[in-house]
């Protein structure tokens, strides 16, 4: 969930606040065939979402995402992103920067990031997501757009996961072939034994929601997957010799959309009951890490 090259903001004025009045942000009939799927709710911490002034659901739009931001942790709660895999196009990596419809004491510039033993900004609606449009320059804005600090957040150098990166491409493959459509929410867990450092809390866990249209079954269908980077986390004392590499890197593990939101505390809505595991016996101990994509559920 993360692109670890180039952290630092680019100087220089923002973009001005009308430049984004275009923006529409995830589109929850995205999916087609008559299928809504809304982003989560905030439920059991809303009154940490961040206002947002001149709106009336406090949801920062961008080109082909959204993000909706916590004001205590000053990250986003979680960001919301439609894919169109069939028109998707490289774009050149831009500078990070900030976004200026908030006040930048709810962003996190550079208290926590920089060169190791601190932390890059990692991606939560990953850069090439929203990089897809009939043209070029459509697809360039998506990607750019992810480049906000908004939709960042504290990551180990070290933490990244083919899996992890894989499981977007991994749904397109099972998405409707004619569409090739899906969308994915991504955000961290705030806990709050989640440790401070710089100044910052930093987030340990993560998760990921994908939604698309099964093209066996022609229905909707969602999944979910959560990763930790509490064991490549050094303990506070550490941060003063240098980078600590764990050994348990590159996993992920797929869990119900059901756990996910008692965890998060984010109301998933219908996607709980879209997704395989939701009718499923509770098992006994933790659900094995993935180690092929291949090992995906989606029936």
């Amino acid at each position: 969930p993360r692109d670890s090259q180039a952290d630092d903001i680019e100087p220089g004025d923002e973009a001005p606040v009308a430049s984004y009045a275009d923006r529409k942000g995830y589109m929850e009939d995205f999916l087609g065939d008559g299928f809504e799927v809304p982003m989560p709710i905030v439920d059991e911490m809303a009154d940490d979402v961040l206002e947002i002034e001149g709106t009336d659901d406090n949801v920062l739009r961008y080109h082909h995402f959204s993000v909706v931001m916590s004001e205590s942790r000053r990250m986003c709660f979680f960001s919301a992103v439609n894919i169109d895999g069939a028109k998707s196009k490289k774009s050149a990596r831009v500078s990070w920067k900030w976004d200026p419809r908030i006040p930048r004491g709810n962003q996190i510039k550079d208290e926590c990031y920089g060169t190791s033993p601190k932390f890059s900004r990692g991606h939560m609606t990953r850069r090439e997501d929203p990089g897809w449009g009939r043209t070029l320059k459509d697809a360039r804005r998506g990607n750019e757009d992810s480049m906000h600090v908004t939709n960042a957040t504290p990551q180990i150098q070290a933490f990244n996961s083919p899996i992890w990166l894989a499981l977007e491409d991994y749904a397109l493959e099972h998405a409707r072939e004619d569409d090739m459509r899906i969308s994915v929410f991504t955000g961290p867990y705030f806990d709050d034994d989640d440790p401070e450092r710089y100044g910052v809390r930093i987030p340990l866990g993560f998760w990921k929601v994908i939604a698309f249209i099964h093209d066996e079954t022609g229905e909707l269908c969602a999944t979910g997957y959560e990763m930790s980077q509490e064991d490549s986390l050094p303990p506070e004392d550490e941060f003063v010799f240098g980078q600590f590499v764990s050994p348990h890197l590159n996993v992920a593990t797929q869990v119900s959309i059901a756990d996910i939101a008692q965890r998060s505390g984010l109301d998933f809505g219908a996607l709980v009951d879209a997704d395989p595991l939701a009718h499923e016996e509770a098992v006994a101990g933790p659900r094995a890490p993935l180690m092929d994509v291949g090992e995906i559920r989606f029936l």
